[in-house]
């Protein structure tokens, strides 16, 4: 009696094909799933972009702060001056009314930044938003668009 003999792959047409078949389901379904997302927030995400207008933004410009890096002993120095940029004008308000607050938690989260992190360009970028994420847990709102370091000396 003969037997028969078995493929040598192992796997069969049906299944590759069927692999295929699935990959180009799922980036379908995500094209699709996409789609159905953009269409129906698109119109609510452009309104909120464009309801305001320059005018109605405010700018906020905080005193200068002088902070001693990390593990410098108090040899070096950094002065810094901030002007913030918020999304509404009665937040101005709010930061004048916690102004002491703010000034301590921005020396606190400058002070703990060693030299070579607040000298670096690169990580500049990580303090601003590290910043921004500070003043708006203390507004308790959303409000700053951007912030500007419109003085920074390191001594």
């Amino acid at each position: 009696m003969a037997k028969k003999k078995s493929r040598k792959g192992g796997t069969s047409k049906f299944l590759s094909i069927g692999k295929y078949f699935l990959v180009i389901l799922f980036f379908v379904g995500q094209g699709v799933l996409a789609y159905a997302v953009v269409d129906k927030f698109y119109p609510k995400v452009y309104r909120s972009m464009n309801e305001k207008t320059p005018a109605d933004f405010a700018t906020y410009e905080l005193e200068e702060l002088v902070v001693n890096p990390a593990n410098t002993n108090g040899k070096r120095y950094l002065l810094v001056e901030i002007s913030l940029e918020l999304s509404d004008q009665t937040h101005i308000s709010v930061l004048q009314a916690k102004n002491n607050r703010l000034k301590q938690e921005l020396i606190e989260t400058l002070s703990i930044r060693t030299i070579p992190e607040l000298v670096k360009v690169e990580t500049r970028d990580e303090l601003r938003l590290e910043l921004i994420h500070v003043i708006n847990s203390i507004i308790e709102e959303r409000s700053v668009r951007n912030l500007y370091f419109t003085k920074y000396v390191m001594q």
